[in-house]
């Protein structure tokens, strides 16, 4: 998931440079605190979080420079804003939490560091008459010029020389488009955002092709450090998703998607339509922190009916499908299927219920065998849930109730015949484990 710590402000519609303000909604100590508490609703499953807006004055603020943290964000105790953020990646761990970075490769600023040499060098898009090419966001890059110049080479160095990158594993590019969202006029004078396939400096002669050729060799870069890059979309503003070279796109989606690849190869991310039900969809959680990051308010509800089912089901294989008009249906493999049926949700396994709607009993596969997450979005009293075949016919199992402030047992239960009677609040979590 991504974190945003904090806003660069900019006077007027169009982001050229920033005002030199900065709204910032996480120091890195209340990160800290945000991911402990994380933590615990999740019950310590492995998470990545990118940190939005940690440079200068915060998100979108002197691209295409990396090299400078928003000293607003420090803690009291550190010399400067990146040390403090070293500090935050090297605690994060003890919450099961790899922190990285959120960055981007396709924007440019007129106050940034880098905007002169970067102009000199035609790395900056110009049109055919060699003007600037202003962009929706900015002015763009020619990543293709950026490669030949040994330029991105250069800020890729730079910045895992300032950062542990190797050791996350990961970083996250923005916005890693092959042509550029431009501003254009309407017959009528009105300004809108042209997304027509073009080139992204056509004072270069680069193609589309070219430029996209270059981003094959940004990603393989980034890889020879040991990193993976995930990006924003699947194909949006892209020829093509980078199968192969980006393993997660933050938005996923598409039918097509999901039957070329397994999850193993390339997964979501978050995808709000039927499919991403069927398929699974993890949740972003970003707006949910920065609206909340006291309490996390729908944090716990989007973890267990988004992320805990994508975790679940993005370890099994896909089948088959069915796709009628009133009933759609995903066939896994160990006896799974999930299915949408006059507007009604569930997932089995072997013949029994994990899912109903927003009701859930699913295994818990990070914590480790025998023990499963239960979550009742409206609650419920006193409801039969059979447990899994694999489960003894009888066995001793304990509940606990999970909140931001960790997991404490409330009961210990007998069964027989693998039946579990549970009642839940509205907006409960439970682990159940066999003891």
């Amino acid at each position: 998931m991504k974190l945003f710590l904090s806003q660069a402000l900019f006077d007027g519609k169009q982001k050229r440079r920033d005002n030199g303000k900065s709204e910032v909604f996480l120091n890195y100590q209340e990160a800290l605190e945000v991911i402990r508490k994380i933590d615990n609703l999740t019950l310590g499953i492995p998470k990545i979080v990118y940190l939005v807006g940690w440079q200068y004055n915060g998100h979108d603020s002197k691209y295409p420079a990396w090299f400078e943290g928003n000293e607003r964000l420090k803690r009291p105790a550190d010399a400067n804003s990146l040390e403090s953020l070293k500090w935050l990646i090297n605690e994060a761990t003890r919450y099961h939490t790899t922190v990285s970075l959120h960055i981007n490769m396709f924007d440019a600023y007129e106050d940034s560091p880098l905007w002169e040499e970067y102009v000199k060098n035609n790395i900056i898009a110009k049109n055919s008459d060699g003007t600037l090419r202003a962009c929706e966001w900015g002015y763009p890059i020619s990543y293709a010029q950026e490669w030949k110049t040994g330029f991105a080479q250069k800020r890729i160095d730079r910045i895992c020389e300032l950062f542990p990158l190797s050791k996350s594993g990961t970083v996250h590019i923005d916005a890693f488009h092959s042509w550029p969202p431009v501003p254009a006029e309407d017959a009528n004078g009105k300004t809108h955002i042209d997304f027509t396939k073009g080139p992204i400096s056509p004072y270069l002669k680069f193609t589309v092709q070219d430029e996209t050729d270059a981003q094959r060799k940004i990603f393989s870069y980034w890889a020879s450090k040991g990193i993976d890059v995930t990006s924003e979309g699947v194909d949006f503003l892209r020829e093509t998703a980078f199968e192969g070279y980006q393993p997660m796109a933050w938005w996923y989606g598409g039918l097509k998607n999901y039957l070329k690849w397994p999850a193993s190869y390339y997964c979501g991310g978050q995808d709000n339509s039927e499919w991403g039900k069927l398929f699974g969809t993890s949740m972003h959680g970003e707006d949910i922190i920065k609206n909340d990051s006291g309490t996390l308010s729908g944090f716990k509800e989007q973890f267990c009916l988004k992320t805990v089912i994508w975790y679940y089901l993005n370890r099994l294989k896909r089948l088959y499908l069915i796709n009628k008009k009133e009933n759609k249906t995903v066939q896994f493999s160990d006896g799974v299927r999930t299915t949408i049926s006059k507007g009604n949700y569930s997932i089995t396994r072997q013949g029994l219920t994990m899912v109903e709607n927003d009701n859930l009993l699913i295994p818990a596969l990070w914590i480790g065998d025998k023990v499963l997450i239960a979550y009742s979005r409206n609650g419920y009293l006193n409801k039969i849930w059979k447990l899994p075949y694999d489960w003894p016919e009888k066995c001793t199992v304990k509940i606990s109730v999970v909140t931001i402030r960790g997991s404490s047992v409330t009961q210990t239960r007998n069964l027989i015949a693998r039946n579990l009677s549970l009642s839940l609040a509205k907006d409960e979590m439970a682990l159940i484990e066999k003891e």
